[in-house]
């Protein structure tokens, strides 16, 4: 019988919902999941937003590179 793999000690930074940017720069975020993923170490965050053209993009980020959006408008 193999064990069940252990769950993730550490929950995500983020949830569903929160408003997030890039620590670098760049428009506001939505999180529309948070988590670990299989490929990589970590947790991540896809997130959506609108570009300047009006089309909506998603990408994922390591959640190490956002911080909230309102952290960052505010500094």
């Amino acid at each position: 019988m193999t064990a069940a793999p252990a769950a993730a000690s550490v929950q995500s930074t983020y949830r569903v919902g929160d408003v997030v940017a890039l620590k670098s720069a760049g428009r506001a975020m939505t999180v529309m999941w948070a988590g670990p993923v299989v490929f990589d170490e970590g947790h991540w965050a896809i997130c959506q937003w609108f570009d300047d053209a009006g089309e909506l993009r998603q990408e994922m980020f390591p959640e190490a590179m956002l911080v909230p959006a309102q952290s960052r408008l505010a500094s």
